[in-house]
């Protein structure tokens, strides 16, 4: 697949929604989630995931983000369904729109095995849900079958 030069893909994030992949992924009654380097949310607990390439089909995409940003091979259990994120902030200073398709996947790895890249700077498992996390993480969590925090 080839990638988008920024100087194209910064014209087209300034007009279009960028579609996109995000994966719930669990192991063992938990789920992960990384904390997030750069915009939009950074700072936040989130979801791998990211743009789909031209051509790439949506569960391969799924498990290249997987790989690219935690280091693990996944396995598709499900689509749990579709959404949009919209942040103030993005990679290039402006306004970020999303259409995301949200997987659930099982992580075929150790969960000690997770090598972050640069998209985020920890991961965490959990077993339950912090009222503190993004409205949209919260959303997918509880359709994935997660409850909150006692």
């Amino acid at each position: 697949m080839n990638h988008i030069p920024t100087e194209l893909y910064q014209k087209i994030h300034a007009v279009l929604p960028i579609v996109c992949v995000d994966v719930v992924v669990v192991r063992d009654n938990s789920f992960l989630l990384a904390k997030r380097n750069n915009k939009p949310a950074q700072g936040q607990w989130f979801f791998p995931g990211g743009r789909i390439f031209k051509g790439e089909g949506l569960e391969d995409a799924a498990k290249r983000k997987a790989q690219e940003e935690l280091g693990i091979e996944i396995s598709i259990e499900k689509i749990l369904g579709v959404d949009e994120t919209m942040f103030p902030d993005g990679p290039f200073d402006d306004s970020t729109h999303t259409i995301n398709v949200v997987f659930l996947a099982n992580s075929k790895d150790d969960g000690d095995t997770v090598a972050l890249d640069t998209q985020n700077e920890e991961y965490q498992w959990y077993t339950h849900i912090d009222d503190t996390w993004h409205p949209y993480v919260k959303k997918f969590l509880v359709l994935a079958g997660f409850t909150k925090s006692k």
